[in-house]
């Protein structure tokens, strides 16, 4: 099976998905003794990383990518 390229993305998104994706190192996770499952993104792990890594997009325009994003992540995460 052949690989697809990359969609073409302008600078926002590629800074948006590259925030999302250094968020998510921070994710926390819930462990059970049938493993560990990712807890959804909180404004604490954005906030960990945004002042680490300053983002010149507006703040809730930020969180509310980042929480739609997850929410994708996570949806699939479960199927």
């Amino acid at each position: 099976m052949e690989i697809p390229e990359e969609p073409p993305t302008d600078p926002i998104t590629n800074h948006l998905l590259a925030t999302f994706f250094g968020v998510c190192r921070g994710r926390r996770f819930i462990t059970t003794t049938v493993g560990a499952f990712p807890l959804p993104l909180s404004a604490r792990e954005i906030s960990d990383w945004l002042d680490a890594h300053p983002s010149p997009l507006d703040r809730r325009e930020v969180d509310e990518v980042m929480f739609a994003l997850d929410v994708i992540c996570l949806s699939e995460a479960d199927d």
